[in-house]
C-alpha cells in the first residue's frame, strides 16, 4: 500500500486561494437574509417588522453598516465611546440618521440596571462615588462588581442616575431573532455562518428555496418557536449549574404540547429534561405525566423504570413490549432487550404472565466478531501503528473511523439528501436537511430511496460518478479530507450492492446514532475487504461499536477487533 493512504488530514477538495473578506461583507450577508425573509415570509411579518425593513432599505450605507453592527452585538444597549468601526466613515452621522428613522434612541440617563451593566468596575466606583460618599458608604475597589451593582442600586433608590459621560444607544426593535429564525430555521445559528462561505472554507450544494417548501406557515409558529428556544436556553443554564429544583419551577412555563411536528419535537426534548429532573427529586407522578406525552427516547424507557420502581410489573411490561415492537432508536432497542431480561427474572418470582415478546428477548445477543491480540511498540496513535502492521501484510489500509460507511450513505443518497422537501431547507448554507436526524427523513423520502436502491441494483447508479461531480461540496455525510477516490473505488470493488443497501438501511433507521461506532480501519487485499476496530491498553468496546461489528459480519463483511498491548505505549500520543 502507498504510505499516503494513512494521511487523514489531506484535503481532497478543489484547492482555492483563501479569500480576504471585504470590509463590508457583513452587510452583504445581512441583505441576503433580509431578501429571503422578505420574499419567503412577508405574510408572517408584523407591521413593525415590515416598517423596519422599509426604513432599513432607505438608509444610507453608513447607517446600514452601523445597524448590522449593533444587531450583531450582544444586548440592545451600547455606549457611543465603545463603537469603533474603520469601514464606517462617520458614525455620528449614521447615529443621527437612525434616530431620525426611529430605529434607535439615544440618552445619557439609561435605566440604572442598563447603566451599571455598561460600565466597568473602576467606572462604577468613579461615576457613583459622590452618591456613595454622601450616603457615608464609600464604594470599595476590592468588592466584586456584582456586589458593587447591588449597593449602587440601593443607593439610587428614589434618585435619578447621574448622566453618563457618553451617549447610550438603544435599538428600538430587535428584529434579528425573528429574521435569523426564519432564515436558518433554528435559534442557534447567527451571522458568523456566512464567514465560512465568504472565506472559501466551505462550498455548499445548491438547493431550491421555494415558497411552497418553507418551514413556517403562521406567525403563531414563529412566536411559539421563540418561546420554546428561550425555555430551552434557560433550562440548559440551570442544568449546567445543577439547579434541579430551579429547573422544576419552569414546569408552569411549559405550554401544552403543540400539534405541529417540528415544534412538538422541541416540546418533547424539554419535557424529557424536566421529567428527568422530577425523577431526581422523586416526584415520579410529574415525571410519568411528562414522559407519557413525549414521543422521544428515553421517555418509554424511563416510564418502564418508574413502573419497576413502583413494583408495577404489568405497566413495565407494556412499555418494554412497546419498545421491542417499534424501537425508535438503536439505543432504545438495546435498552428494551436488557429490561426484558431483567423483568423476566423478576416475574419468575411472581404470578405475573409476561407477553411472549419479552420472553423471546431474554437471550444475550451472541458476539459475531473475532477478537485478536497483538503486542507492538507504539510511538504514535495505536490505530496508525496497527495500520502500518496490516500494510506490511499486503493490505491497502485507510484509517478513517466512521468515514467509510457514512460516505457510502452520502454518495448514494446525495440528491435525495438535498431534495426540495417541505421544511427541509431554509437557506443556502445547509450541510443537510433539517430532518436529517429524525425518523421523518426516511419517511418523507421513502419512494425516492427505494427507487435509488433499485437503480443501484440494476447498475444505473455510480458512487464514483457522484464522487467526481460533487468533490469538495459540503455534505454532512462525506468527509472529503478522509475519503479519497481510491477509497470509493475500493468500496465499489469489494462491497456487493446488497451489502451497500443493507448498510445504508441500517443508518437510515437511526441516522444520529448509526453514523458513529464504525470500526477504525478499512482495508482491501486481492478484492477482499475487512474492517478492524483497534483497541489500545485499557480501551473497551462501546455498545454502538459492538452493534456495528455484529451487523457487518451478519452481512458477510468481515469485521474484527484487535487489542494492542505494548509496554512502550503512551496514551494520547500525537500523530
Amino acid at each position: 500500500m502507498k504510505r499516503e493512504n494513512l494521511v487523514i488530514h489531506q484535503d481532497n477538495s478543489e484547492k482555492r486561494p483563501t479569500e480576504v473578506l471585504p470590509e463590508r461583507y457583513y452587510l452583504d450577508n445581512f441583505l441576503s437574509i433580509v431578501d429571503i425573509v422578505a420574499h419567503r415570509y412577508e405574510d408572517l411579518l408584523t407591521n413593525t417588522e415590515k416598517e423596519w425593513l422599509a426604513s432599513f432599505s432607505a438608509l444610507a450605507t453608513n447607517a446600514k453598516l452601523l445597524t448590522v453592527r449593533l444587531l450583531s452585538r450582544k444586548g440592545n444597549w451600547f455606549r457611543r465611546d465603545k463603537l469603533h468601526y474603520d469601514e464606517i466613515s462617520d458614525i455620528d452621522e449614521a447615529i443621527q440618521e437612525l434616530v431620525e428613522q426611529n430605529m434607535i434612541s439615544v440618552t445619557r440617563t439609561p435605566p440604572v440596571l442598563v447603566a451599571v451593566d455598561l460600565m466597568t468596575k473602576p467606572e462604577l466606583i468613579k461615576h457613583f462615588s459622590s452618591i456613595a460618599e454622601h450616603a457615608s458608604n464609600a464604594l470599595k475597589p476590592s468588592a466584586k462588581k456584582t456586589d458593587l451593582i447591588d449597593e449602587i442600586v440601593v443607593l439610587l433608590e428614589g434618585k435619578e442616575i447621574p448622566p453618563m459621560t457618553s451617549d447610550c444607544l438603544c435599538i428600538s426593535h430587535d428584529v434579528l431573532p425573528v429574521f435569523l429564525l426564519l432564515y436558518f430555521g433554528n435559534s442557534r445559528q447567527d451571522l458568523s455562518q456566512f464567514v465560512l462561505s465568504d472565506l472559501g472554507i466551505y462550498r455548499f450544494e445548491r438547493v431550491s428555496l421555494l415558497y411552497r417548501d418553507r418551514l413556517f406557515n403562521s406567525r403563531d409558529q414563529v412566536q411559539d418557536w421563540l418561546i420554546f428556544s428561550t425555555l430551552s436556553d434557560d433550562l440548559f443554564k440551570l442544568a449546567e449549574n445543577k439547579e434541579v429544583k430551579s429547573s422544576l419551577s419552569m414546569l408552569n412555563a411549559l405550554p401544552p404540547k403543540p400539534s405541529w411536528s417540528p415544534l412538538s419535537r422541541k416540546w418533547d426534548r424539554l419535557a424529557n429534561q424536566l421529567a428527568r429532573d422530577a425523577e431526581r427529586v422523586d416526584d415520579l407522578k410529574t415525571a410519568a405525566t411528562l414522559f407519557a406525552q413525549s414521543n422521544l427516547p428515553p421517555a418509554r424507557e424511563r416510564l418502564a423504570r418508574i413502573a419497576l420502581k413502583q413494583s408495577d410489573l404489568n405497566g413495565a411490561c407494556n412499555w418494554i413490549e412497546a419498545m421491542l415492537r417499534s424501537p425508535i432508536t438503536e439505543d432504545e432497542k438495546e435498552v428494551a432487550q436488557r429490561l426484558a431480561r431483567q423483568i423476566v427474572k423478576k416475574a419468575s418470582k411472581t404470578s405475573v404472565l409476561l407477553p411472549p415478546l419479552l420472553s423471546e428477548n431474554t437471550a444475550v445477543p451472541p458476539q459475531e466478531f473475532a477478537t485478536n491480540m497483538a503486542s507492538m511498540d507504539i510511538d504514535q496513535r495505536v490505530e496508525r501503528v496497527a495500520a502500518l502492521a496490516f500494510e506490511a501484510q499486503g493490505w491497502n489500509v485507510w484509517f478513517c473511523e466512521n468515514a467509510v460507511l457514512n460516505a457510502v450513505f452520502g454518495l448514494l443518497l446525495w440528491d435525495i439528501i438535498f431534495a426540495p422537501v417541505k421544511g427541509a431547507f431554509m437557506h443556502p448554507f445547509q450541510r443537510s436537511p433539517r430532518d436529517m436526524y429524525s425518523p421523518e427523513f426516511g419517511l418523507n423520502r421513502h419512494s425516492l430511496i427505494e427507487s435509488r436502491f433499485l437503480e443501484l441494483q440494476q447498475g444505473h447508479y455510480s458512487l464514483l460518478k457522484v464522487y467526481d461531480e460533487k468533490i469538495g461540496i459540503t455534505n454532512d455525510w462525506v468527509q472529503w479530507h478522509l475519503v479519497d477516490r481510491s477509497l470509493v473505488e475500493a468500496i465499489c470493488s469489494t462491497f456487493t450492492t446488497t451489502q451497500i443497501i443493507r448498510c445504508v438501511e441500517r443508518i437510515l433507521f437511526d441516522p444520529k446514532s448509526n453514523r458513529a461506532g464504525h470500526p477504525d480501519l478499512f482495508m482491501v487485499k486481492e478484492k477482499q475487504c475487512q474492517f478492524v476496530e483497534i483497541k489500545g491498553p485499557g480501551d473497551k468496546l462501546q455498545h454502538h461499536q459492538v452493534r456495528w461489528l455484529n451487523f457487518l459480519n451478519q452481512q458477510q463483511i468481515e469485521s474484527s477487533v484487535l487489542y494492542v498491548n505494548s509496554s512502550s505505549y503512551r496514551a494520547n500520543t500525537a500523530t
